[in-house]
């Protein structure tokens, strides 16, 4: 009995300890769009610039109601979240750029936090970043 409810706990808790769960929040036409261009920073890390069309940014409204178009990005360097965005240039430390190929991803995100998609597709872009 014992090893069952630490079964059933395992599984009903993968949820609870993230820090914002997968939910979607369908974006409206005319559609959003987000481009990366990535700059190697002559100092340390990258200089990542994010091309928004059809999405306004707005930190002063993150965690209240939804919006249309309107929230935050998220930031992941080899699928960790490593920040919120909230402007159009992020500056990436070096320290998360530790293998050969790295995958950077862009998501944008509601004031909730919920992943902004299109019929249900998430609104994301990709780039890989090879290191020398």
């Amino acid at each position: 009995m014992k090893v069952l409810f630490i079964i059933f706990f395992c599984f009903s808790s993968f949820n609870s300890f993230s820090h914002h769960p997968g939910h979607k929040f369908e974006a409206t036409s005319p559609y959003p769009s987000v481009h990366l261009k990535i700059i190697k920073d002559s100092i340390d890390g990258y200089n990542l610039f994010i091309d928004l069309k059809n999405f306004k940014l707005d930190p002063t409204s993150v965690g209240q109601d939804n919006q249309t178009n309107t929230g935050h990005l998220h930031l992941y360097v080899n699928d960790i979240k490593i920040a919120r965005v909230y402007s159009q240039w992020h500056h990436i430390p070096q320290r998360f750029f530790n293998l050969r190929e790295n995958i950077v991803k862009v998501t944008l995100n509601s004031n909730l936090h919920d992943a902004f998609t299109v019929e249900g597709e998430p609104i994301q872009v990709i780039l890989k970043v090879i290191n020398n």
